[in-house]
């Protein structure tokens, strides 16, 4: 489009050549208005050539598309219990009512967790430990749990442990012997869980050795 005040210059020069003929025509009046009013022919041709420049502007600016990256929309939040955080809910749940010594709540809310992540072996585990807690520390009430964790990661220690005193509580010195052996192989050596192993493990052996007498 033509730039508003070269519009503007050719409409005033437009307005005196044609005031100039009009005067040489006789015709006075009409080249008298035109001479006089060619400044404000020149103007209003500036101001409506740049109105409509600007307008077709704009138009312009609102087609072209943004030249960033468009912002990605919020993901649709997860229905209740579909994802991981109603599980990740109740897994931190259990473990603050086991600080709270509340066992056998524990060990429903992570009956929900493990039935929900079957493959979780950590779940697995925690529901072997609330399980034997909720019955007075007898260790074979979370025996299936504690199987399942060791299936799922036959390395895992807090499952080993577990296992170990549960052979133990169950008098089988040689089997937790074993066990706490392959434990203490899994921890960094001299932590204070690996001196505890340690000390179970020549127990364990003691026992075994004696028969199982005090």
């Amino acid at each position: 489009m033509s730039s508003p005040a070269v519009v503007a210059i050719v409409a005033f020069v437009a307005s005196l050549a044609l005031g100039a003929w009009l005067w040489r025509s006789g015709r006075a009046p009409a080249a008298f208005a035109l001479l006089i009013g060619a400044p404000l022919v020149g103007a209003l041709a500036f101001a409506g050539v740049a109105a409509l420049s600007g307008r077709a502007d704009a138009h312009a600016v609102a087609a072209e598309p943004a030249s960033g990256p468009v912002a990605s929309p919020p993901p649709a939040a997860a229905a209740p219990g579909a994802g991981s955080t109603e599980v990740d809910g109740w897994r931190h749940a259990a473990e603050q009512l086991r600080h709270a010594r509340r066992f056998a709540e524990a060990r429903d809310l992570l009956q929900k967790v493990v039935k929900a992540a079957p493959m979780d072996a950590d779940a697995w585990a925690d529901l072997g430990d609330a399980s034997a807690a909720a019955a007075g520390d007898d260790l074979t009430a979370g025996r299936d749990a504690i199987d399942r964790a060791l299936t799922l990661n036959p390395a895992h220690t807090k499952a080993l442990w577990l296992k170990a005193s549960l052979e133990l509580q169950e008098h089988h010195y040689a089997a937790a012997a074993k066990l706490w052996q392959e434990l203490l192989g899994h921890l960094p050596a001299g932590s204070s869980d690996a001196k505890i192993v340690e000390a179970n493990l020549e127990e364990a052996r003691a026992l075994d050795a004696r028969g199982g007498r005090p």
